[in-house]
């Protein structure tokens, strides 16, 4: 019967040089933890990247005050952005008057100070200064008044007066009126603080010679995709291809899902893009939503211009994370090699360090492959 020595008599000495030498059984338990401490950090900053960043979410405070327009141009009566913002098309030379009323919604008296601001339009988004930074519209208006104190529950009206001039230039423009409160606040730990209140009327103006700019948008690049949670949504693209600034709200349809199943309406979010500009929208769906092929339909509206598209769009199953699975297999390998290497290199140590001849507890390896067991 023949069988080889190496394992049993290898284990033995191992076995030995870790009960007899203590130091060398802190350094193995060392290495130990030392690699489970590396898996678990790995573990740890994975992660995030599978269940995907958590984000704070903060109630919204109760509303102080508010502004509203309270004008609206005959000729844009059937608009409904014209109930909310300041829009106009302008001539050179023209002038142009729109009331807004500022009401206090507390039980305490308040002091409100209102003043024009520049904006912008970017990243999808409406974004107005909140410096009383000056722009070229900013220097066409004028307020009939630059603060109003009410009482409680009270309200005023002020007039807003656009002047532009005759040698001003065709483009679109965009500002905002701000209606602000300026109040002084204290942390819990009793640190003073100044707390600023803000909110405000949109200004949107179309300038030149003529009539107003063509309003027009488009929507492409319907999808369907997951999130980084794994939950299905869909992505598309709006373009806005007119001369005006456009603010869009819609609502997604699935139709002819599997099995003839049907989905919807879901509300889209809120994009404001200026001419020339473009935005993707995502809406995201439940995560019970079937598997397969849908029919996806969005409408888009903006004021008065309407806009439909439709696309054939797919949900598929999460594919595997193969980089995931990569990146645990590199460290379990890492953690293996560090072991083995701890372990040949605690023999070596005794084998220099002991002679094997004189300790009848270790058996010398046989030079050939195999011996014969009597």
């Amino acid at each position: 019967m023949y069988r080889s020595l190496f394992p049993a008599r290898a284990g033995r000495a191992l076995l030995r040089v870790l009960t007899s030498r203590p130091g060398i059984v802190r350094r193995f338990l060392g290495a130990f933890l030392l690699a489970a401490a590396v898996l678990t950090v790995a573990a740890a900053a994975l992660t995030p990247a599978l269940a995907g960043s958590a984000q704070a979410v903060t109630k919204p405070t109760p509303p102080v005050f508010g502004i509203r327009l309270v004008d609206v141009p005959v000729d844009a009566a059937n608009n409904p952005r014209a109930y909310r913002y300041i829009i106009d098309h302008l001539n050179p030379g023209a002038t142009i008057h729109r009331r807004v009323q500022v009401a206090n919604l507390t039980p305490w008296a308040a002091r409100i100070t209102l003043y024009p601001d520049a904006a912008s339009i970017r990243g999808g988004s409406f974004v107005g200064d909140t410096g009383e930074a000056r722009s070229y519209l900013t220097t066409w208006i004028t307020l009939s008044r630059p603060s109003v104190s009410l009482a409680p529950h009270a309200r005023a009206m002020v007039t807003v007066t656009i002047r532009v001039p005759r040698t001003a230039s065709t483009g679109n423009l965009y500002g905002v009126i701000w209606a602000q409160e300026t109040s002084l606040g204290k942390t819990s730990k009793g640190v003073n603080i100044l707390e600023v209140n803000r909110v405000g009327v949109r200004i949107y103006l179309n300038v030149g010679p003529g009539g107003p700019s063509p309003v027009n948008f488009d929507i492409t690049s319907i999808r369907g995709t997951r999130s980084a949670r794994g939950q299905f949504m869909v992505v598309a693209q709006v373009n806005n291809t007119g001369g005006q600034a456009i603010d869009t709200v819609g609502t997604l349809k699935l139709t002819n899902g599997p099995g003839g199943l049907s989905a919807g309406p879901y509300k889209e979010q809120a994009v404001t893009l200026a001419p020339g500009q473009s935005q993707p929208i995502t809406v995201m769906l439940n995560k019970q939503m079937p598997q397969g092929s849908w029919r996806a339909t969005i409408d888009e509206t903006s004021g008065i211009t309407q806009r439909s598209a439709q696309a054939t769009i797919d949900f598929y199953p999460v594919p595997p994370n193969r980089h995931l699975y990569l990146i645990l297999a590199i460290i379990l390998l890492i953690v293996l090699l560090l072991l083995a290497g701890l372990a040949v290199w605690l023999i070596r140590r005794n084998r220099r360090s002991s002679p094997t001849t004189s300790d009848p507890d270790l058996i010398p390896f046989p030079t050939g492959k195999h011996s014969r067991i009597p």
